[in-house]
């Protein structure tokens, strides 16, 4: 016959036997869980890399004549490293050609004749770069859209103006001429220059880059970008200004 002690012990064994199959079975969920939880949460960690960049656009010589006359083309080649989600460096070469122009009215018959000139350039520059998204966001390499801006300095190796000397010949042919944006006494091109001339050169910029893959950006970037006067042959007491426009590709190495 069994005793009273007998069953309470059997029921106390099935009891003890139940609560840790459900504490099995609670641990195993909470590790199923957790482990869903940790696959669910992506942690994106920054690499430091290198990257080319070949762009192309236009660019705007500030000058006195209208804004459509001083346009000219404009290109970009460069490599660049980010240290970090935030600041990088870039070498680039920017090149291709500048515009200037002068109106000139003869005082005797008041008529207005507009002189325009080009020449070429290559501009080495160095920039510091700074990713302002990943600044105030969390870095996401999955983002459609990045905002960045730039600064730096470099030289302008600047060749190819003859036009300026055709166009100073021809502005001394009128005798008494009025200068737009100078006042009578002002001498025609007085800055004139031939052969090469090299001069520092400074810039700031901003970027907007669209993400196209994991390697691949598209972006475009604009530039301020000055020099001392006489980059245009004209004296006029203060720097000179360009300001390019460019779209292009960026491909991240590593």
């Amino acid at each position: 016959m069994i005793s009273l002690k007998n069953i309470y012990n059997i029921i106390k064994n099935k009891i003890m036997k139940f609560n840790k199959v459900l504490l099995s079975g609670v641990v195993a969920l909470s590790c199923v869980s957790a482990s869903a939880q940790e696959a669910d949460k992506t942690v994106n960690v920054f690499t430091p890399h290198w990257y080319g960049q070949a762009q192309i656009g236009g660019q705007y010589t500030l000058g006195e004549i209208g804004f459509g006359k001083l346009l000219s083309p404009n290109a970009q080649i460069g490599v660049g490293y980010n240290f970090n989600k935030v600041v990088g460096a870039r070498l680039s070469f920017n090149a291709w050609q500048s515009k200037a122009g002068q109106k000139v009215t003869d005082p005797t018959s008041n008529a207005t004749t507009t002189y325009k000139w080009k020449w070429n350039y290559i501009a080495p520059m160095v920039d510091a770069t700074f990713n302002l998204t990943n600044l105030f966001c969390e870095y996401n390499p999955n983002r459609l859209v990045e905002v960045g801006v730039f600064g730096g300095i470099g030289a302008n190796i600047a060749w190819g103006n003859d036009e300026a000397a055709d166009a100073q010949a021809a502005i001394l042919k009128t005798p008494g001429a009025n200068l737009a944006g100078y006042d009578k006494s002002a001498k025609p091109l007085e800055y004139l220059w031939d052969g090469s001339k090299v001069r520092f050169a400074a810039r700031v910029g901003a970027n907007v880059d669209f993400n196209i893959s994991d390697r691949v950006k598209l972006g475009v970037e604009v530039s301020a970008n000055t020099l001392s006067d006489g980059y245009n042959s004209k004296k006029a007491g203060n720097p000179d200004w360009y300001f390019n426009a460019l779209v292009g590709v960026k491909y991240a190495f590593g």
